[in-house]
């Protein structure tokens, strides 16, 4: 994981995990932020950060969002694939079975 968010607001590796709620906290905050037109986050547990761009907000967010995802349990990325039922797809006819 990046040190952008984590640094931001003070937290490093020796620091104690915050919470689901205080994630979910920080997320609705930096939301707002992406919708408003400053970068300035003011954080529910006082901590104050000026973000250089939109971008790293929404660095800061996929940080937060994959803290939550790992404070939960849940593993690995939201990325899903598809996946092909009408014998197209990998183990289907390969084109030298076409020609």
């Amino acid at each position: 994981m990046s040190r952008g968010y984590r640094a931001a607001i003070g937290l490093d590796e020796t620091d104690m995990a915050l919470t689901i709620q205080q994630l979910q906290a920080n997320l609705d905050t930096i939301n707002q932020a992406i919708g408003s037109p400053t970068l300035k986050v003011r954080f529910p547990d006082g901590r104050e950060v000026t973000y250089r761009s939109t971008d790293d907000l929404r660095k800061a967010k996929a940080e937060i969002e994959e803290d939550i995802r790992e404070a939960s349990g849940q593993t690995g990325s939201r990325v899903r694939f598809a996946q092909h039922k009408r014998g197209d797809g990998p183990t289907g006819p390969t084109l030298s079975d076409r020609w």
